[in-house]
């Protein structure tokens, strides 16, 4: 008896908590959503962003100053929207302006943390569910060819991509074409955290584990596509839902993924029925595990798991892709001009790579500060 009364106590607690972050995304969406002027420059968005991070950090220190950071990043997660500037470096500031919230968000669900470098340590190790470690630095050979791999693939996409007519024929070459140049994306990324972290003798958990090779749609999801993400979206959606039943978590965690990314691009680009498709994507991928479970799909060799993954994720790309093109092809230059969208995305990679390996370097700074 008692330790149902502890358990409901704890569960209870869990939802107060939980309150906090939902609150926050409903200001900033109801912020990101008013027809105001945009009058804010970039520069002033990535300063923004800076005094955000800063100010979750050093508010986290008390529950209730957890509480406060996590409603003040919801509510400068809309600033982006008023940022005078092309939809892609909007839709940019915009996902680094999600760090700063996920990061309250999680600070607000775990028990307090005191001491600034610990809770740098936490959010590093993705929720003390992976370690973060010390090592020599060293330079990451295998690494920099991967990122120049996936650069050179990346770069062919937008090339073909530039070509390839809006309508008609040249739509499957379209999307195929930014399928693989999101696929690119990711490997970079996989590729760029290890290189620059290598160098500054730290080991940190991936952001991606090159996607491509998902052997299952739910492989993809939980072990190689965003991983900061989906160990948060598993801890604190899919795990407390799944008491009631796995099928209901698993639905309503890729629905709050879906309203979440369904906001993004309708904040990036002000499109409705663009943003409802992009969430529509997210709506279809728990039947496509639910149809592998019945298939038993991870019994089969690797080579058949990985054509039965890209095949659905290929069948059901569109929906996602042609909003990104859609958001990024306003910025990415002449028809001809392939070097400028390729060097964006590098440096945003290599930008946040930094950003990340800075972070888990000053978590083991000697010192502990605020």
């Amino acid at each position: 008896m008692v330790d149902q009364t502890i358990a409901g106590a704890t569960v209870s607690r869990n939802r107060t908590r939980l309150a906090w972050p939902v609150a926050g995304m409903v200001i900033g969406t109801l912020v990101g959503i008013m027809p105001l002027q945009r009058g804010i420059t970039l520069p002033a968005g990535i300063a923004a962003w800076c005094v955000d991070m800063v100010f979750v950090l050093i508010l986290s220190a008390h529950p209730a100053g957890a509480r406060a950071g996590v409603l003040m990043a919801g509510l400068l997660v809309a600033v982006p929207c008023f940022v005078q500037a092309s939809p892609l470096p909007r839709c940019l500031l915009m996902c680094f302006m999600g760090v700063p919230f996920i990061a309250a968000a999680a600070l607000v669900l775990a028990p307090p943390i005191p001491g600034f470098q610990a809770r740098l340590a936490h959010l590093c190790s993705w929720c003390a569910t992976r370690q973060v470690r010390r090592r020599a630095p060293y330079f990451d050979a295998a690494a920099l060819w991967r990122l120049m791999a996936a650069t050179a693939v990346l770069a062919a996409a937008i090339a073909v991509g530039k070509q390839a007519s809006a309508s008609g024929l040249g739509l499957p070459v379209r999307w195929l074409a930014g399928g693989i140049g999101i696929f690119a994306f990711a490997e970079m990324a996989t590729a760029g955290l290890p290189l620059v972290t290598a160098a500054f003798g730290l080991t940190v958990p991936p952001l991606f584990q090159s996607p491509y090779r998902s052997a299952s749609i739910g492989e993809f999801w939980t072990k190689r596509w965003n991983l900061g993400a989906s160990v948060l979206f598993r801890k604190y959606c899919f795990a407390p839902l799944a008491r009631h039943g796995v099928a209901m978590a698993l639905f309503t965690t890729f629905v709050v993924s879906a309203v979440a990314h369904m906001l993004l691009t309708y904040m990036a680009i002000g499109r409705w029925g663009l943003s409802l498709i992009c969430g529509t994507f997210f709506l279809v991928q728990p039947l496509l595990i639910a149809a592998e479970r019945w298939m038993n799909v991870r019994r089969w060799r690797p080579p058949a798991g990985r054509a039965w993954t890209l095949a659905a994720l290929a069948v059901t790309a569109p929906l996602v892709v042609e909003p990104a093109l859609q958001l990024v092809e306003r910025s990415w230059g002449a028809p001809n001009d392939v070097l400028l969208p390729t060097v964006a995305a590098l440096g945003s990679v290599m930008g946040f790579s930094s950003v990340i390996a800075l972070a888990a370097l000053a978590s083991f700074a000697p010192r502990k500060i605020f």
